[in-house]
């Protein structure tokens, strides 16, 4: 909510909670059953609250360069650079994000007060036992570790190294990794690789 097309609400709505429940209310109102879920950066830790109270309704999850721990901390120096530049400027491939998809990423934020919207995603990290994102972050790291759905979690390792790949896979069972030379924002980085993995992962298992 608050980027692409979609509405625009009020910056001070823009919460762990509020954004979970967007995604909860979401697949609850269109029924929807039996679900493959791909995510990617903060989209992984607010639909896996759901998953992790909705285990028996996700038949298939593709995780791609996120958080879904505590102490994961954003460098300072990363954190002030939170605008949609930082697809290209973090990318191992640049010239596969093209400046079409660029002006598709700005286009959502013409003008100050819609720039609040990612402005407001750099301050949703838990730094705290006490920061509204702990508690939700907290049931997720401990809730992934009792799955048993198949998954995929797809690392563009090219920047940051594969270290919290790694202890993502470990942490749910069952899960396979595979590393991409690709920046944080892998899909755009290197599409042909992700579909061809996605691909394979969901006929694999029948998805």
């Amino acid at each position: 909510m608050g980027f692409g097309k979609s509405d625009k609400p009020n910056p001070t709505l823009h919460d762990f909670p509020h954004h979970a429940r967007i995604v909860s209310d979401f697949i609850q109102s269109l029924g929807l059953r039996n679900i493959v879920l791909i995510l990617h950066d903060w989209g992984a830790p607010f639909a896996l609250q759901y998953v992790v109270r909705n285990p028996q309704n996700v038949a298939g999850l593709i995780i791609m360069n996120t958080f879904l721990t505590t102490d994961f901390r954003v460098p300072p120096n990363v954190a002030s650079k939170i605008t949609p530049s930082i697809i290209k400027d973090s990318a191992v491939h640049p010239e596969n994000v093209s400046e079409e998809t660029m002006k598709a990423y700005w286009a959502p934020f013409p003008d100050d007060e819609s720039k609040r919207v990612y402005q407001a995603f750099a301050r949703m990290f838990p730094d705290s036992p006490f920061h509204p994102s702990f508690r939700p972050m907290k049931e997720i790291e401990q809730g992934v570790t009792h799955l048993s759905i198949p998954t995929l979690v797809l690392w563009g390792t090219g920047k940051a190294g594969a270290a919290y790949a790694e202890r993502i896979s470990k942490m749910i069972p069952g899960s396979t990794l595979s590393s991409l030379n690709a920046g944080h924002f892998v899909p755009e980085d290197d599409p042909d690789d992700v579909e061809e993995l996605v691909l394979e992962f969901l006929k694999n298992h029948k998805l």
